[in-house]
């Protein structure tokens, strides 16, 4: 499902507009194959794998473009510790975790040491870590890698894959008051003088007079639809 019903952006730097082009956010859910040899299908001659129907892992896709004059920053494109995502109606009703025991619509900082944490997910929905990447992994799977920052983006295209744990999408509603929300920072540099890049004369309020900042906000709905 692919339908961007709601996103803010904000800048910080000398630039006053995003450097964010043709946002865009996919929901995806990964099935395990159905390995039971009695219920594969003939089709044109040829066995084909089927799909089970049940715990599916789940994230979200959020891909956009960069303009031209704008490279990643060393450390990579998005700062993990600024990726969140959360389930909930509107995104005011999500707040950051509490100190006690996490609740269904805290916006959950998913990207936040993904890479040694035994479990991932949003709250609510956090499964094993390892249950998920294999699942993802399948090589019947999109097999697509979870909080990747780039640190290069030769053709400018930018695709980023969050999280979200499993059967996230259940209970869906057509009246459009279930969704996920991402909030994410993306920082670059702008290499265009003219602009204050890497020759430019006025330096934005950071450290680095290059560098570039949008934070991106947006949500997706989940809705009733079949299976793709």
């Amino acid at each position: 499902l692919e339908k961007t019903s709601f996103f803010t952006v904000s800048t910080h730097g000398v630039n006053d507009y995003t450097f964010l082009e043709y946002i865009n956010l996919r929901l995806v859910a990964v099935y395990d194959e159905d390995t039971d040899p009695t219920e594969t299908v003939a089709q044109n001659g040829e066995r084909t794998s089927r799909t089970n129907s049940t715990g599916a892992a789940h994230y979200v896709q959020v891909t956009f473009t960069l303009g031209d004059q704008y490279k990643p920053i060393e450390t990579g494109l998005i700062p993990l510790d600024s990726v969140r995502a959360g389930r909930g109606t509107f995104l005011a009703d999500l707040a950051p975790p509490a100190s006690g025991p996490l609740q269904t619509g805290d916006f959950t900082h998913v990207c936040d040491g993904y890479f040694t944490a035994s479990n991932v997910g949003v709250t609510g929905y956090t499964v094993d870590k390892t249950t998920f990447t294999n699942q993802v992994g399948q090589p019947c799977g999109p097999q697509s890698q979870m909080c990747a920052s780039p640190t290069s983006v030769p053709d400018q295209f930018v695709s980023f894959n969050i999280p979200l744990g499993k059967e996230v999408f259940a209970n869906p509603s057509n009246a459009l008051d279930q969704n996920i929300f991402v909030d994410m920072v993306i920082s670059a540099r702008d290499t265009d003088p003219s602009t204050g890049g890497s020759a430019g004369p006025t330096p934005n309020e950071g450290d680095d007079p290059m560098q570039m900042k949008t934070t991106l906000t947006a949500s997706i709905p989940i809705v009733s639809g079949g299976i793709n």
